[in-house]
């Protein structure tokens, strides 16, 4: 027996998580840097579907959120907010912002999340304009 009372397995448990939890997450690190190199220069991408890249992105802040990753999520919904914004897409970007806001909201950072509230406000009112 262990002197803590500790079962060995309980703590073997916690270490094939953590790594586990790396081994998942490191995929999701190398699909961001690689839309970011894509989403870094200025205008519209050269894909093949654009509805599958903005696909892409939004999956790809959902698994963050599943993995407990916010700043990740929150860095995903700032790269699909910009390629909404260069696509023209309203609803798209509107939807980002919401989920940026709320990510900071759930960091406890209001201020931050005003910023983004304002813009938001503006996108909604565009969209208005454009019926």
């Amino acid at each position: 027996p262990d002197p803590e009372g500790e079962r060995p397995e309980a703590r073997d448990g916690i270490r094939c998580s953590l790594s586990s939890d790396s081994a998942l997450s490191k995929p999701l690190d190398e699909a961001f840097s690689l839309w970011e190199q894509l989403l870094e220069h200025p205008g519209i991408p050269k894909v093949r579907s654009l509805e599958q890249t903005v696909s892409s992105l939004q999956l790809l802040a959902a698994l963050y959120r599943l993995q407990g990753k916010p700043i990740q999520a929150l860095e995903s919904f700032l790269l699909l907010r910009s390629l909404c914004r260069r696509l023209g897409d309203h609803l798209g970007r509107a939807n980002s912002l919401c989920q940026i806001t709320r990510i900071l909201l759930q960091l406890e950072c209001p201020s931050q999340a005003q910023v983004f509230l304002e813009e938001l406000e503006l996108c909604l009112g565009e969209d208005e304009g454009s019926e």
